[in-house]
């Protein structure tokens, strides 16, 4: 396997977690802006729907880290 090959490999987890932060803070971010227009309750849905995207995401950097590390 060669350098580029295997840095690739490595990388890929990393780049799979990356690509779920943004998505879980993307979609619940727009869940929460949809709730607050049906609502009227801008930005309260939408601020607590960053937050439990941003936790998640985090969180499962957090995993990703702690299974690299063992």
């Amino acid at each position: 396997m060669n350098t580029f090959q295997e840095l690739i490999s490595r990388a890929a987890p990393i780049m799979a977690a990356v690509q779920s932060l943004f998505f879980y803070v993307m979609t619940l971010s727009a869940i929460g802006y949809y709730l607050d227009k049906k609502f009227k309750t801008f930005p309260i849905l939408f601020i607590i729907m960053l937050f439990v995207g941003l936790f998640i995401g985090f969180f499962q950097l957090y995993t990703l880290g702690k299974k690299g590390s063992k």
